[in-house]
Order: C-alpha cells, then sequence, then structure tokens
C-alpha cells in the first residue's frame, strides 16, 4: 500500500514538474536484496557492504546512492563496489571503494545521473568475488 502511494506521488509530481523538497523514497525493487557478500582486496577476508538508494533532494532524475561496508573478517580490508544503471539519462556507470576493519565502516555515498522515469541500478564488487545487487525503480 505504501509502494503505491509512493508511486502515485512520484508520478504526480512528475507530471506537475515540481521539484521534491526533500528526499522521496523511491518506488523499488531489489529482487536480490540490498547486500553484497564479497572478499576483500587484501587478505581475501570475507565481509558484507550494504548499499541504499534514494531520492535526491532538489535534483530530479537524480539518486543518491549509500554504500556502507558492515566489516570485514580477518580485516582491516576493503573492496571497489562498480555501480551501474540504465535510465533515461542512458547507460552509465560509477565505482566507489568502502574500507573497514572487523567493525561497520564509513558510509560513502554517490549521487547517479539517471534520469527521471523507470530505471534499473545494478551494483557489484569488482573485481567480481560475489553476488549483485539489483534495482529496479521509479526516478522522480
Amino acid at each position: 500500500m505504501a509502494a503505491a502511494v509512493a508511486a502515485a506521488l512520484g508520478i504526480a509530481a512528475a507530471v506537475c514538474g515540481t521539484e521534491p523538497a526533500q528526499a522521496d523514497p523511491l518506488p523499488q525493487v531489489p529482487p536480490f536484496g540490498t547486500t553484497l557478500l564479497a572478499f576483500g582486496d587484501a587478505n581475501f577476508c570475507a565481509g558484507a557492504i550494504n548499499i541504499a538508494m534514494e531520492a535526491a533532494p532538489h535534483k530530479p532524475g537524480h539518486v543518491l546512492a549509500h554504500v556502507t561496508p558492515t566489516g570485514y573478517m580477518h580485516g582491516p580490508c576493503g573492496n571497489h563496489v562498480a555501480i551501474g544503471w540504465l535510465g533515461s539519462q542512458g547507460l552509465r556507470s560509477t565505482n566507489v571503494y568502502v574500507h573497514t576493519n572487523g567493525r561497520p565502516g564509513k558510509t560513502v555515498t554517490t549521487d547517479l545521473s539517471v534520469g527521471r522515469g523507470v530505471a534499473k541500478i545494478m551494483a557489484d564488487s569488482w573485481p567480481i568475488q560475489g553476488n549483485f545487487a539489483e534495482w529496479y525503480i521509479y526516478v522522480p
């Protein structure tokens, strides 16, 4: 129900041409979850990375990706996270790097110029050493 209301509000905002005053919730479906399970770059230490997507405030067509390492066994370690997307602005990608020890690390936020409308976003550790995450979203 909440997703339907959020989708209706997003469509209404797109039709009316108004900019969101704050970060609106993105109607999204992550079929494989939002967590990457990966091996770190140094000692092949195992870890997990959470990724959250939200609409960028005052920037229609933009999505903020928040990438947070939750910790590595046998750390400190880190990972490059490749984020790719296909939206009305075309096919693009960017890389972020996260690093931490056995505890949750600092969140790295990156701005994705996806474009308004329906889009697909994928993320994976690089080089590929684990699962991937994927989102189908509606960007206001």
